[in-house]
């Protein structure tokens, strides 16, 4: 049941044992990081200083040692942490104990588990959960359970939530190279609060895609949570019948979830796939044959062997016994085996591998490969893989015949990151239950009934509500969708009530405008504040610009912060056209024997752009052209 890139296919989901876990990560709005004091606006762009740390693993209560701190601790990375001024405190450093659980933090967290319908605790209790990937400077994530227990509703059915607990989102990263990761530490410590579903079974990749925008909606309807890129992330744990549990990391498009659910179904069945083919060419167990090949291919032609060898690395070759073309059959659209192969190497810190199913004459690599084959006998049924390791002894080959191994025995329990493109690469082994402890530095808090009282009286209007009052405003149903979404919501409702403007055009100017302007003109819409734009769809309202004029005005405004809209029309020359002198253009201009509306057109808004309304320059063009 393989799907393909382009095409649709109808899939029984049910049938093919289709099983969804969500977790939805949404940072809180809150002035105060979760343990200090610090600021949670993550603006500030030079970093005053850098720490360097190395991390180890350490074992929990019961003696044991998760197989995911084993794995980061075998990457042996050395992480240097960027401090802000007013972002980052000894805290974050991990030179400080933690100060007490942020209340506004908490009051949060209640609300968003009391509209998810939870049960609340008596006690919060913060633990710690083991992390040595760098991304907290103390090997550990501080996270509580406000909730459990819970449910919503989607289309008649119910769905349950496990869990929502408060905890303290991850430092960012900002680079990786040659074993050394960069995090900022001002992501470190702001509130981020975690919403986990039950078992989601008997839906589709969309409705669960749509399950996910309705817990996302719910958080967003207490106004108290950050906006944006980056302040939401989704994880999806998957599984098909036959296939292994997978957890996908990092989702921050919504549009993405029915697409990595849709390519992780096709991995999986794809590997399902290998596995019987192996076993009908009667691979049973992966020989442990990996050969150091070095001097063999000191003379390549390939350039990044060249750079590997002048580097002091160690060119490992390994044998697949009966695996010629395997390692180029498609595992998901545009996702091949060996592609598969590559990224566990790239997750021990090396760029790829070469294998001898891929085009060898493009990569230079014929000649290395029949003088390997031939000194090492290795039948032409046979696949090689060649790995370059600068500081290991073939530590990373084995972990890629470990991999390879595991494709006699079919999918396995994992943890991956996801991509743009919907796929998804290995990130590590999927954590075990041998990483949570209690944090003895922050006291529980009680939770008492007339705390949770005063909490309800001022639980937010419900996010239905909200959605069904944006469709009033007469926008088609996908921009009433984006704009709802959009971090512009509050501000585009301020703006409707309070200014005579066609709210499609609003809508418009932050779903479509601002993206443009911030994708492809590399404008920062960041120095755009409320103010601008109330005051650009005032002068809209007032006839003092044309709507074609607002990306030029907003680009100007966010060059030139301290400006206002006259200063733009003014300096832009975008004082709008009178009537009169464009009728007398249009006139002129659809007089013009032969002329069709489309050149009319052109001609007349080439000297009129960003002044005059393209609506009523059709109009007129439809009145006077003969």
């Amino acid at each position: 049941m393989k799907m393909k890139a382009g095409k649709k296919t109808k899939v029984n989901y049910k049938q093919l044992g289709l099983k969804v876990g969500l977790e939805v990560h949404q940072q809180l709005d809150t002035e105060h990081k979760l343990f200090c004091n610090s600021q949670t606006t993550m603006q500030e762009k030079a970093p005053t200083g850098t720490i360097v740390r190395k991390q180890h693993p350490v074992a929990s209560e019961l003696g044991e040692i998760d197989v995911t701190s084993q794995y980061e601790y075998l990457r042996n990375r050395t992480f240097h942490y960027q401090i802000f001024p007013k972002e980052v405190c000894l805290v974050e450093l991990d030179e400080e104990p933690p100060r007490e659980l942020n209340s506004e933090a908490l009051k949060v967290a209640l609300e968003i588990a009391m509209l998810l319908n939870c049960k609340i605790p008596n006690e919060i209790h913060v633990m710690r959960k083991a992390v040595i990937d760098g991304s907290n400077t103390t090997s550990f994530q501080r996270t509580a359970i406000v909730g459990s227990n819970g449910s919503i509703r989607y289309k008649g059915r119910k769905i349950d939530i496990k869990i929502v607990a408060l905890e303290e989102d991850a430092a960012a990263i900002v680079s990786e190279e040659s074993g050394n990761v960069t995090y900022r530490l001002s992501r470190l410590g702001v509130p981020l609060i975690e919403i986990a579903t039950d078992i989601l079974e008997n839906f589709s990749p969309e409705e669960i895609g749509n399950i996910a925008f309705q817990i996302g909606m719910i958080c967003r309807s207490t106004g108290k949570v950050k906006r944006g890129i980056g302040t939401i992330r989704q994880d999806v744990n998957i599984s098909i019948k036959r296939g292994a549990r997978v957890e996908v990391k990092g989702l921050q498009e919504l549009d993405l979830i029915s697409k990595v659910i849709e390519n992780e179904i096709s991995r999986q069945n794809s590997l399902l796939e290998i596995q019987k083919e192996l076993k009908r060419r009667g691979v049973r167990k992966i020989p442990a044959d990996i050969s150091d090949v070095t001097e063999m291919v000191k003379e390549t032609k390939n350039q990044v062997l060249k750079n590997l060898i002048q580097s002091n690395a160690t060119i490992f070759a390994i044998r697949l016994p009966k695996f010629s073309g395997l390692l180029k059959k498609e595992l998901a659209p545009g996702k091949t085996l060996g592609r598969e192969l590559a990224d566990v190497a790239q997750a021990y810190g090396i760029k790829g591998i070469f294998h001898t199913d891929e085009d060898l004459a493009r990569n230079l690599l014929f000649d290395d490969f029949k003088k390997i084959r031939e000194h090492l006998k290795v039948d032409v049924q046979d696949t090689i893989v060649l790995v370059g390791e600068v500081r290991d002894k073939s530590k990373i080959s084995e972990k890629i015949l470990e991999r390879v191994y595991q494709l006699t025995l079919g999918p396995q329990k994992e943890t991956r990151a996801a991509l743009e493109d919907g796929n998804t690469k290995y990130a590590r082994p999927l954590p075990g239950a041998a990483r949570m402890y209690p944090e003895t530095d922050v006291t529980p808090v009680s939770i008492t009934k007339e705390f949770l009282e005063g909490i309800k009286k001022q639980i937010s209007e419900p996010w239905t509500k909200k959605l069904a009052r944006f469709k009033k405003y007469k926008l088609a149903d996908q921009l009433a969708k984006q704009i709802f979404e959009s971090e512009f919501s509050d501000l585009f409702e301020n703006i409707v009530k309070q200014k005579k403007v066609e709210p499609s055009v609003v809508a418009s100017t932050f779903t479509s405008t601002v993206k443009d302007l911030q994708k492809r003109e590399n404008v920062n819409i960041e120095n755009l504040s409320k103010a601008h734009y109330t005051e650009v769809f005032d002068a809209l309202s007032k006839g003092k610009i044309v709507k074609e004029a607002i990306p030029d005005i907003l680009k100007y405004l966010s060059h030139h912060t301290s400006s206002n809209v006259n200063m733009a029309v003014k300096d832009l020359g975008l004082v709008p056209v009178r009537k009169k002198v464009l009728v007398k253009l249009v006139k002129e201009v659809t007089s013009i024997p032969k002329i069709n509306s489309e050149r009319a057109l052109g001609l007349v808004m080439s000297k009129v752009r960003g002044r005059a309304d393209v609506q009523e320059v059709k109009r007129l063009i439809k009145k006077y052209l003969k």
